[in-house]
């Protein structure tokens, strides 16, 4: 069998599964309205995280984007901020993929990026904090039928903002509808399903909790919906307290595999800030679980200062879950230089990237609006690095006598190996074609809705990266011109080395300054100059027609090409 004839079979069974399993999961949930409910209230709680998370992103604008940038710059700073904006979205893997974003684009500094995942973790725990202290005391399903309805019809009529705030309105009135489900399905269980008996009395028994909580974080990708679980069941006496302390710590495991899947297919900086994630939530968990009966009495304790009720299991697992986190947080924070040098040297810097690679282009960057444009404009500014250098070649000039200082005299009157300059269309196909394909295709994928300002950056940006492609095809006229006409005593070679020192003048403002308005000049007064000599040298005969025409469509070129680079 061929090796599609096999994928297609592969493909045929896993089909075949699907249906089976999904066929035996509704005879279960038809025969079980119990566990219906509870399925049911779980999915909806689920989708309403989505339609949270969504509106949050819309109505950001960047400012949430802007926010975690700027707070990177001081750990302390970072871990208070990173726990504000979980607190706000709800969500440490949307942080957590935020922040490889930034990494991944080359915006934050590793040690930053490592502070605002530990607030992310710390700000996670206000989830169980909402749901034990009003998601499980109150009939919410009342609360969520204005917010259903309003958000429903709103995001069907409205639109920018407005309808950001109807999806919102729809993500809490899902959000409050799920939990009620499952408060409804727990207590249908009440009498007939009890996991004392799973618990055991010796601590080898939490590990098989913790599992429980990594595998259900995993399969449902939300710590806030194991977590919702946990207290419901816990609430409605079907799971005891210890073990629900050890659910709790494999959900701060399992968020981990968001980050590491987020990883997989980005660079050695995202690589290296999944890798801290990692680190951090198992070293936070392993001491939990090692002190779970010491953090429980400390909770007890607590719990009692605070004026809690003995018997307020809900709330001291949310209390038990915001102070082992904080306990991670004391731990590796004086560790966080040693572990980023630590991650640097076990994912280190490719020596050299390909040519036509990308290297900001990570499927993490098209999370958020704003780091997607971020790592389009880094991803331009590489294409136009390679552009500026491609321009050099097509004038004959070292970019090292161009780029960085300005270009001599003595540099075009220098003698031309025309061996030496490889054609710029093949240099065109190896580095700047490619490398545009996968920009253009990053920006298809981005289906993130950008502001006002965030499209006309990237029009501009689109713009730019035209130009600077055409002026790189004028450049390849140019070049075969100027090699043509490249030994010592061609009458030409005077004309072309002033035109390659202007244009080179050209080059070295553009690269200092991309919105220099003066980059013309230069090409514009030999123009001016070539065009009154020719005149006279036609007169006189010092020059051949032929060439004279060959010489005026050079100038032409050359001006189109800095006209192509000058701003609009």
């Amino acid at each position: 069998m061929t090796r599609q004839g096999m994928a297609a079979a592969l493909l045929s069974r896993r089909r075949q599964l699907e249906a089976v399993g999904l066929a035996i999961a509704a005879t279960v949930l038809l025969a079980r309205l119990d566990l219906a409910t509870l399925a049911a209230g779980l999915g909806l709680f689920l989708w309403g995280m989505t339609h949270l998370q969504d509106a949050i992103k819309r109505l950001s604008g960047g400012t949430l984007d802007r926010w975690l940038h700027t707070a990177t710059r001081h750990p302390f700073r970072a871990i208070g901020v990173g726990a504000t904006a979980t607190a706000l979205v709800q969500s440490s893997s949307l942080v957590t993929l935020l922040a490889m974003s930034f990494v991944g684009a080359g915006l934050v500094a590793l040690p930053g990026a490592i502070a605002l995942l530990f607030g992310a973790n710390l700000g996670t725990t206000t989830g169980a904090w909402l749901i034990a202290a009003f998601g499980l005391r109150f009939d919410l399903a009342t609360f969520a039928m204005p917010f259903l309805a309003l958000g429903l019809i709103g995001s069907r009529v409205l639109q920018d903002a407005r309808g950001a705030i109807a999806g919102l309105l729809l993500g809490v009135g899902l959000l409050f509808l799920g939990i009620d489900f499952m408060k409804l399905g727990f207590e249908a269980w009440q009498d007939g399903l009890s996991l004392d008996g799973l618990a055991g009395g010796s601590a080898w028994h939490w590990p098989l909790f913790v599992l429980f909580g990594v595998v259900a974080t995993v399969v449902m990708q939300s710590s806030h919906a194991t977590l919702l679980i946990t207290l419901a069941a816990l609430a409605g006496g079907q799971l005891p307290y210890l073990p629900a302390l050890a659910v709790a710590i494999g959900a701060n495991i399992g968020t981990t595999v968001t980050a590491v899947l987020g990883a997989l297919g980005s660079g050695f900086a995202a690589r290296r800030l999944a890798g801290a994630h990692v680190v951090f939530n198992l070293v936070t968990a392993a001491v939990a679980l090692a002190l779970l009966v010491p953090l429980a009495w400390l909770v007890d304790w607590l719990g009692e200062l605070i004026g809690l009720a003995a018997d307020a299991w809900p709330l001291k697992l949310a209390l038990f879950h915001t102070l082992f986190n904080l306990l991670g947080i004391v731990l590796m924070l004086p560790l966080i230089p040693r572990l980023a040098a630590r991650l640097e040297r076990a994912f280190p810097e490719p020596a050299r990237t390909p040519p036509a690679q990308a290297r900001y282009l990570a499927p993490t960057a098209l999370q958020h609006a704003d780091t997607a444009v971020a790592a389009i404009e880094q991803e331009c500014q590489r294409l136009n690095r390679r552009a500026y250098h491609l321009l050099c070649s097509a004038i004959l000039v070292p970019s090292a006598e161009a780029i960085g200082h300005p270009p001599s005299r003595a540099v075009v009157k220098a003698r031309i190996e025309p061996s030496a300059w490889t054609p710029v269309n093949t240099r065109y196909h190896e580095q700047i074609k490619p490398l545009m394909a996968e920009i253009l295709d990053f920006y298809s994928r981005l289906d993130t809705p950008l502001t006002e300002a965030q499209e006309a950056r990237v029009e501009t940006l689109y713009a730019r990266t035209l130009r600077m492609v055409e002026a790189v095809r004028f450049g390849e006229v140019l070049q075969r011109s100027l090699l043509r006409h490249a030994a010592p005593a061609s009458p030409l070679r005077e004309a072309h080395d002033d035109i390659r020192l202007a244009l080179a003048e050209g080059l070295n403002r553009l690269a200092a300054n991309p919105e220099a308005a003066d980059i013309s000049a230069p090409i514009d007064e030999v123009r001016r100059h070539w065009q009154q000599a020719l005149a006279e040298r036609l007169r006189e005969h010092r020059l051949d027609p032929w060439l004279a025409s060959s010489l005026m469509n050079d100038l032409h070129q050359a001006t189109r090409l800095m006209g192509a680079l000058a701003p609009a």
